[in-house]
């Protein structure tokens, strides 16, 4: 049995999700990083990150969340608790089943949360190896000077 693809479109979302996370790719993810890097350590510390090849993921408390621009915010949407979702964003297939084929594909381990950026293509972070934000740790992942 051959699956079929089902294009996802992204719609303001009536009410925002509360902020849990924020991501980014490209520019938007080493302007993250150095706005990151100019926070004190006691305030990395109450931050989770994790970062790749272009991109950058941090987890926490709204009020820690730093503000860049270009940068996505994600909450959770009850309906797929394993996602973090843009917070002004829905997509227009209902979310639970999001959630079902992420999971299925990307083979995430139980109960890691992964983060959905609504980019064209899907990008899809995986939080489980997510650690705490450190100035040294950015400076060697995303190339940054000390």
């Amino acid at each position: 049995m051959r699956e079929q693809l089902v294009s996802i479109e992204w719609q303001p979302r009536l009410v925002p999700l509360d902020p849990c996370a924020a991501a980014a790719c490209g520019a938007a993810a080493l302007a993250l990083a150095r706005r990151l890097q100019a926070e004190p350590a006691e305030k990395l510390t109450l931050l989770r990150g994790v970062a790749g090849a272009d991109v950058l993921a941090v987890c926490g408390a709204p009020e820690n969340l730093p503000w860049v621009d270009g940068v996505v915010y994600l909450g959770i949407d009850p309906a797929a608790p394993r996602l973090r979702l843009p917070t002004c964003l829905r997509p227009s297939v209902p979310v639970d089943l999001i959630e079902r084929a992420i999971l299925r594909l990307s083979g995430a381990a139980t109960g890691a949360p992964l983060a959905v950026l609504c980019a064209e293509p899907l990008c899809i972070i995986p939080l489980a190896a997510a650690l705490p934000v450190m100035h040294a740790r950015l400076a060697t992942t995303m190339g940054l000077h000390l």
